[in-house]
């Protein structure tokens, strides 16, 4: 039987082993900047989970004058080739959490040396239906997804190299340096 105090402290300490992850489109930040420095790129990474559900992770990131920005979206692959932001109730969810907080961190580690993060959007967002579509619940940062996402923020962040804190807003999370853009 799970309780409560130990599903409070695998939110909180995101100790459930990841899937094994694969970047599938992009390029490494080396590479983007010898080859296309100043243009907007997406990163697209995979994972199986080991009742395969296959995950689809995607950083979108534009170039801006203070730095990159970009969104972080994931969900579940449709057979249609899209995907869908439902829950997949495989009771996955930490492992699942534990994946994208790996993918995310390995993306601003190796990217933070050559360019400056001015921030990455994550949405908590739910399809209304079961498809491809997203909620238009104004409150998604204090639903039960978004508690979820905010305390693996909270929590994690002080594990990157470099000072990273998050900021809520209404329906969406800014993860953003807490550092000065350097000179």
């Amino acid at each position: 039987m799970i309780k409560l105090k130990d599903i409070l402290l695998e939110i909180g300490d995101a100790s459930a082993k990841p899937f094994p992850f694969k970047l599938k489109v992009g390029k490494s930040a080396e590479e983007h900047k010898a080859t296309q420095d100043g243009y907007d790129f997406e990163m697209i990474y995979e994972f199986t989970t080991d009742k395969g559900t296959k995950y689809v992770v995607t950083l979108d990131m534009e170039h801006w004058s203070d730095g990159i920005r970009g969104d972080v979206d994931f969900g579940v692959q449709t057979a249609g080739g899209g995907f869908s932001y439902d829950d997949t109730n495989q009771q996955e969810v930490f492992r699942v959490m534990s994946t994208i907080k790996d993918i995310v961190f390995e993306f601003i580690e190796e990217w933070q040396d050559h360019y400056y993060i001015h921030n990455l959007e994550i949405s908590p967002i739910k399809s209304t239906d079961g498809g491809d579509d997203d909620s238009e619940d104004p409150d998604l940062t204090v639903n039960r997804r978004g508690k979820l996402y905010l305390a693996y923020m909270r929590k994690n962040l002080s594990d990157l190299s470099k000072p990273y804190g998050v900021r809520v807003y209404t329906d969406y999370f800014h993860i953003e340096p807490l550092f000065s853009k350097p000179l």
